[in-house]
Formats: structure tokens, sequence, C-alpha cells
């Protein structure tokens, strides 16, 4: 039987599928190869600088957004902490319009009593950001302090907090410059309120002193890193409060970068800035600068951030980048590597089958291997085939077969043969000196003949070059091509093929006997049998055909479970019965590696539309992965839990759940491509999630890799229906 594959590609309607096909049908050259792998370093390198100048624009406008909202919270905190210190000063104003003072003499008198030096010790209580509250006459004598009482004699009149305050153009509120205070010794910068009379008389001034350590201590706090920073100036750039340390505070700094921001208008706006920088602005050559107005009082706020905040970490990317595209080239120019290999090596055996080609056109040998085996394991009956291939001493010589030492393998088929099982399959090899290894499968079948009683029967053929080809294969990184689907289909079907013809050949043989030949007397010729023998035997015989016609339609549904459902109409059944039919054929296999199957099925139907034996083999393939994969794990309790239930909207799933070693990251996305595989070479074609996935999509449904561990959680996500 020949599989056209035109055929195939006819039966798929995508027109994409169609292409790929096309294009992985024509011959691969080696200059085609090398053109394909260095258009794919270049593409991954222009996307690894791409990624690079993108991170680095995102970077950079994400942490200006972060140092605007910064500065905004900064600037938020100054006012208040300046605003509170500005109700200091006004609730002592009030005390003068309380006292209806209205001459400078009365204001010294009656603000220096002892009742207004308590009263103002209370207003500053708990204010940690306030030093110190103080009262100054007309010519700067102090009147009153939060230091001590009687307060001492000491003249102001040449000190900012005093001459700030009642400058011609002030109003009423004055900031002062940063200065270092005379009895605390710390640095300190004053909010000043002059006091006049109701006839615009000088009175004196009230100040409340600002810790500027304050402020240093609550910008230190929210700095991003060692080259960071946070300051408050006045609006003439004089500095009053930074969290660096060492700085010159008081001193007026009207040549940097926040005063001009300020000056220019753009309050509030981040600028990435490069080069050098005043000293006190930190060694980062790379910074975001923003500054920002504080209220309506005369001081803005200065955030800085620097490098080892948003270029850091962006460096830190890019090395991760760099490392995966480099890892890309390496592995581009393996697989190039290997494709060259694989190109020599086709066009190698090639040749060698065209050679074969030629030979069994001129010699016209049979396909199988047969031979009849009684219950010690000596061969009785062998086509030509098996002779010349397995015959130690030439084609007389066959009863002893199966006992060639060039045999390996051979054991499970002589247990086989010495066992009690009906059927079974067996792969041996065949190593002779100075030839090649060649792999023989046989279909074993026990039957009882009329004159040999209870027989083996064995058809087999040689997979050699099948197994040549998977190898070269799974090397090349199993390469999706026209040519591995037709080595799959033809695996699939020689099977029942084999076993119908040798019913056929059998049949054909009760049928028409041949007579033996003149002079051979080495095999007698068998009896013939009655009618009602011959019926039973030819029904047997068809009964066995048609079973192997209906196992390769099934191979060939399966085949196609990408491009179409099934022919047969879905039914209504319980998902539990299909959980515990799928459970019943792997338990055996569970049981002998020692792996615990818990089911948690409960007590509601779940009845969902479909096709019974679909999902059935979709719930073995993934307990069949299940137990592989604990097959690997080092844990002495291997669990595989098979659920099932409810979800919303009527819908119903089924989980299974190992406790191995999951899957990795990397493989996630990949893990229902046809042909991919993480098993050794030889113990998966990758095929079973992909098919797996195709099933329960046609059934209107989804199967995911749920993410998380331990181990790996397929879930089969289904339509309910109403059961019949």
């Amino acid at each position: 039987m020949t599989l056209s594959i035109a055929g195939i590609g006819k039966a798929k309607t995508e027109p994409a599928r169609n292409r790929v096909l096309d294009v992985l049908s024509r011959p691969v050259s080696k200059r085609r190869t090398v053109i394909i792998c260095a258009v794919h370093v270049a593409l991954v390198w222009g996307l690894a600088f791409l990624v690079v100048g993108q991170n680095y624009e995102l970077s950079v406008a994400g942490w200006k957004t972060s140092a605007e909202n910064i500065s905004l919270t900064v600037a938020a905190h100054a006012a208040q902490t300046q605003g509170a210190a500005d109700l200091v000063g006004k609730s002592m104003a009030d005390w003068v319009s309380d006292e209806r003072i209205e001459t400078p003499e009365q204001f010294r008198r009656i603000m220096g009593e002892k009742r207004f030096f308590e009263a103002m010790r209370d207003r500053i209580v708990g204010q940690p950001q306030i030093g110190v509250a103080l009262i100054f006459a007309a010519n700067g004598d102090i009147v009153n302090t939060t230091t001590a009482w009687p307060p001492p004699q000491l003249n102001v009149a040449n000190r900012e907090s005093f001459t700030s305050a009642i400058e011609p153009g002030v109003k009423t509120l004055a900031l002062s410059a940063t200065a270092t205070g005379r009895i605390s010794g710390k640095p300190r910068f004053f909010v000043s309120r002059k006091v006049v009379s109701q006839a615009g008389e000088l009175l004196g001034v009230i100040a409340v002193g600002l810790e500027s350590e304050f402020f240093a201590d609550f910008y230190r706090r929210i700095a991003l890193g060692p080259d960071s920073w946070l300051a408050l100036f006045r609006n003439d750039g004089t500095l009053l409060a930074t969290s660096l340390p060492d700085q010159p505070l008081g001193k007026r700094l009207d040549k940097t970068l926040p005063y001009r921001l300020i000056e220019a208008g753009q309050a509030g706006k981040a600028v990435l800035t490069k080069g050098p920088f005043p000293y006190y602005a930190g060694s980062s050559p790379t910074r975001i600068v923003v500054a920002t107005k504080v209220g309506s009082l005369p001081a803005y706020v200065t955030v800085v951030v620097g490098e080892s905040a948003f270029l850091t970490p962006w460096r830190d990317r890019n090395l991760l980048i760099f490392v995966i595209a480099a890892i890309l080239t390496v592995l581009t120019v393996v697989a190039g590597l290997g494709i060259l290999l694989l190109i020599e090596r086709s066009a190698a055996a090639a040749r060698e089958a065209s050679e074969r080609q030629v030979l069994a056109a001129i010699v016209d040998t049979p396909l199988a291997l047969t031979a009849v085996v009684d219950r010690t394991g000596k061969v009785i009956h062998a086509n030509s085939s098996f002779r010349s291939l397995l015959c130690a001493n030439g084609h007389d010589d066959v009863s002893n077969a199966l006992f060639n030492p060039a045999l390996e393998g051979i054991e499970p088929l002589l247990s086989f043969v010495k066992g009690d099982a009906p059927l079974a399959e067996v792969d041996v090899q065949l190593v002779k000196a100075g030839d090649q290894t060649r792999r023989l499968r046989f279909s074993l079948s026990r039957q009882t003949l009329p004159d040999s009683g209870e027989s083996i029967i064995m058809v087999g053929h040689d997979e050699t070059l099948r197994h040549q080809a998977e190898r070269a294969i799974a090397v090349s990184g199993k390469l999706v091509t026209l040519g591995e689907i037709t080595t799959g289909i033809a695996h699939e079907l020689s099977q029942p093929l084999n076993v119908i013809r040798m019913a056929a050949q059998n049949a054909q043989a009760e049928a028409e006997p041949q007579p033996a030949a003149d002079g051979d007397d080495s095999e007698p010729p068998l009896p013939m049998m009655s009618d009602r023998e011959f019926r039973a035997f030819a029904v047997t015989k068809l009964n066995r055909i048609v079973a192997q016609v209906d196992r390769a339609a099934s191979i060939i549904s399966r085949m196609r479970i990408f491009s179409r459902a099934t022919r047969e109409g879905p039914q209504s059944f319980d998902l539990r019965d299909t959980c515990r039919a799928a459970v019943a054929r792997v338990a055996q296999s569970y049981r002998a590696a020692e792996i615990v199957l818990e089911e948690k099925l409960g007590e509601e139907p779940l009845a969902v539309s479909g096709h019974p034996p679909l999902l059935e083999q979709v719930l073995v393939s993934i307990l069949a992965n299940a137990r592989d994969a604990l097959a690997d794990t080092l844990e002495k309790s291997r669990t595989v839990e098979l659920s099932a239930g409810r979800g919303a909207g009527g819908r119903v799933w089924v989980r299974v759940a190992d406790n191995g070693p999951g899957v990795p990251e990397a493989h996630r996305e990949r893990i229902f491509e046809p042909f991919f595989t993480t098993k050794p070479e030889g113990q998966g074609a990758g095929l079973g999630l992909a098919v797996s996935y195709g099933i329960v999509r046609d059934a209107g449904g989804t199967l995911t890799l749920k993410p998380g561990g331990p181990g790996a959680t397929f879930e089969i996500d289904l339509p309910g229906s109403i059961p019949s």
C-alpha cells in the first residue's frame, strides 16, 4: 500500500501549512544553509541592539517620571513643614494684636514676659522640625526665646534671620539663609515675620528656626543611591538643606542646572544631563535632575537621580541580552554545522538507497521475514528471506536460526515462545562480522496448527534504514519534513499490513496447497482441512484482517486529527468513566515503576459530549508522560494525581499532576509542538501532546500546562453537556 505525500497535503485545508510543506520539500543546499544561518545571526544581534536601545529609552523615561513624582512629594513635605513653622509665627503675631501693643517699647516689655516664653515652648512641642522660636525687638535685641528665660542679652541686627524680614520689599513672610546657631551650634534657617503696629510702625520680628538636619535626614532616607541626592534651596539659589554631607549650607549657588530650570520656567520637569557637575552634586557623570517649587514659599527642592539607580539595572539587563544573543549565535552555528553534516550523510544515504532499489528490482525477494516456531524455539518453517538473513550455515539449516550467536536481544522473543501471552512485538539485532548491524522487528502470534500443534507465527521486517533515518532526524533537531511524516506513517501501518499479509498467505496456503516438489521430502505437505474446519479457519483469518484494517484506519485518522475532526458523531458520556478506563490502561506500568496513582474524581457525574476513545487516548498519553517524568526524579514518594470536577459556566475539567521535576521554563511554549520532545533519542517522537492538543481542541476544549510547581500539571477544560 502506497501513501502519497501530495494526497496528505490535499487533505489539509490551511494554506499556511501547505506553504510550509512546499518549502520543506525543496532540496537543502549548503550555500542556502550558510546564508540562512548568517541572516539568523544578524537578526539576533540586530534585535539585541534594538532591545538594548529601547530599554535605555524606557528606563530613562520611567525614571524621569519617578524623579518628577519624588520631587512633588519632597516639595509637598517642605511646604507642609515650613507652613507649620509659619503657623507658629502667625499665632505669635496674633498675641501682639490681642495685647493691643502699639509701640516698640510695649512690644519689648510685654512680649518679653515669661508667660510668652512658656506659650512659645508649648507651640513648638511635638514639632521636631522646629528648633527654636524667637521674638526680636525693632533694633535686633532678643526679647524672648524658647531656649531659656530670661533670654540672653544678644543683638541679631546683622543676622539674616532678622534683616531678611525687615527689608522694604518683604511684606510679612521671609526665608533666611542657613546659618549655625550661636547657642545650639546647629545649622538652621528661619521663617521670619515682621510685626507692625496699626499705624505701620515696626514693632519687632518673630522668627521660627527650622532644623536643616531634619530635612537632611528625610532626604537621605528617600535618596535612591550613593550618587543620588536631594536638596532644598531658597529662590535665589541659596542652599538650605541637602542629603549630601559636608556641603556649604547658606551659600548662594545660582550657576547650577536646577536654578536655571527654575529661572527658565521648567519647574517640575525632569531632564537628563551628562558631563561635569558642581562638586556638591555627587560624582555620577550621568543623572536625571528635576527642580520643583515649594508651594507659595520662596524656595524650591531639587531631586537628582544618579546612574546607579537607572543605568546599572539597564546594564545588567544588557548583559543578559548579550549572553542570550551569544548563546543563540552558538546554537545557530552548531545547528548549521549539524545540517551541513546531515546534507552530506543524506546524499550518501540517497546513493546507497538508489543502489538498493536497483538491486531489489533485479532480485525479487519477499518483503516479510516469515517463520513458524515451536515451543522449544526450533524453526519448523521459514521463507527464503528469513533463511537467507538468519541462517548461520546456509539455507538448509534453519531450525536453529533463533540460536544464532549473531542475534542480540533475542531473550524477549524466546521468553514469549516459552510463555503463554497471545501476542507480542520484539526487536532484535543481527550483528555479523564485516556487515552493518541490522535491526529486525517481529510480530509474534500464538496459533494452533494441525500438524505442529501450538506454534508461534513470526512476521518480521528489517527496520535498519528506518532506524538510521530516525537517528539522523534526532541529531538534526527532528526537522519537520515530509520524509519524517512518510516514515512515521509507514512504520505505523507496517504492523497491521504484515499481519494482514500473513493471514492472507495462510488462508491462501490452505485454499491452494502447493504440492511437494519431486525429491523434496524435508517438509511433508499439510493434510487438507474439512470444509467446516476451513470455514472456521477462514473466518478467523478474515476477522483478524478486518481488525488490522480497522487498526490501520485508526492510525490514519489519528494522523488527520489536526486537519479535521473524526467522522463519527459525538456522544454524551461521563468523564469519570473515561478517566477510570485510562487509569486501567496504565495501572500495570505504574505498579511496575512503583508510582502511586491517586484518583480524585468525586461523586457527581461529569457529563461531556465527544468521543470517549479519543479522550481516553489523551489521558493515557498525559499519564504516560507523567510516568516517564517521574522515572528521572530522586523523590522517594512519587505520586501522580488524577482529579476532575466542575468549573465556572457549566464547564468540566480534569487535571493530571505529578511531583516530578516539572517542565523547564524554556520548553513551556513549545511543549505542544509536533515532534518536539525532551526525551532521549529513541524514547519518543514528540507527537503525544501535539495529537492530544488537537483532540481536545476539536472537542471544543483546551489543553494547558498550568504554571507553578513542583512537578507538572496538565489541565483539560471541556464544555459540559446534559446527561443522556
